[in-house]
């Protein structure tokens, strides 16, 4: 991966920079660099100590944790508009997670020091990464929710409807493009593979799921939300 000069109107996507007056953007941007991340490149690695923040500009990111078995748990997918490294940038730790690129993508690299000016300076950037870490805790809570009260095919349901939410919706069917394999959707919902497919194939059979080459389907998004609901409400 190799560090160029990054642009300002493609970082003015992101949500960190979104509405920043011109002549401020310019600015910051002057200050960044873009950097074009292969398909399976690792961007940012478990553990390194990286205090820059990274905005994403094209493409699909994964974030992933990783046992000392090696085990994989990928958690969250992060697209055009999406930022990762504040956490870091915040507490100074080492990173929480590694964030892989899941296909060829793009992302604007802040260094850290325009992320702490910006912070001191930007009313409006404090608001939307406060905005930004509560949906981190909130997220997190659902999570932990879910792996305590749901069983394995009941995650399966939860983990596919919020794909389905962030997937593209038209005419009411809600489409998943470049799906997660179902190894890497086991790790999401702490089960193995076989599961996944058993649960997934179950739903084909009952006409709430539709898989095809390089995106899933789904047809009747009222009955996959009834799914989980009806298992929350028992709890």
């Amino acid at each position: 991966m190799t560090d160029k000069p990054a642009q300002s109107k493609r970082a003015s996507n992101a949500g960190l920079l979104q509405g920043l007056p011109d002549a401020e953007l310019e600015a910051v941007i002057e200050q960044c660099t873009r950097r074009a991340c292969p398909r399976d490149a690792q961007v940012v690695r478990q553990h390194d100590r990286d205090d820059n923040i990274y905005l994403v500009e094209e493409g699909l990111l994964g974030v992933a944790q990783y046992a000392a078995s090696g085990r994989e748990v990928g958690y969250r997918e992060l697209g055009p508009g999406d930022n990762f490294g504040e956490l870091s940038a915040i507490d100074g730790r080492p990173r929480s997670a590694s964030v892989i690129a899941l296909r060829d993508s793009e992302v604007t690299v802040m260094p850290f020091h325009v992320f702490e000016s910006l912070v001191h300076h930007s009313g409006p950037v404090r608001i939307r990464l406060l905005r930004h870490l509560t949906g981190m805790v909130r997220r997190l809570s659902e999570r932990v929710y879910e792996f305590s009260t749901l069983g394995v095919n009941n995650r399966i349901h939860a983990e596919l409807l919020r794909l389905a939410r962030k997937g593209e919706d038209l005419d009411g069917v809600a489409r998943i493009h470049q799906p997660p394999t179902h190894t890497q959707f086991a790790g999401r919902v702490s089960c193995n593979r076989e599961a996944v497919s058993r649960e997934l194939g179950r739903l084909e059979k009952q006409g709430i799921l539709r898989r095809m080459r390089g995106r899933w389907e789904i047809p009747d998004m009222a009955a996959l939300k009834a799914l989980v609901d009806d298992v929350q409400n028992e709890r």
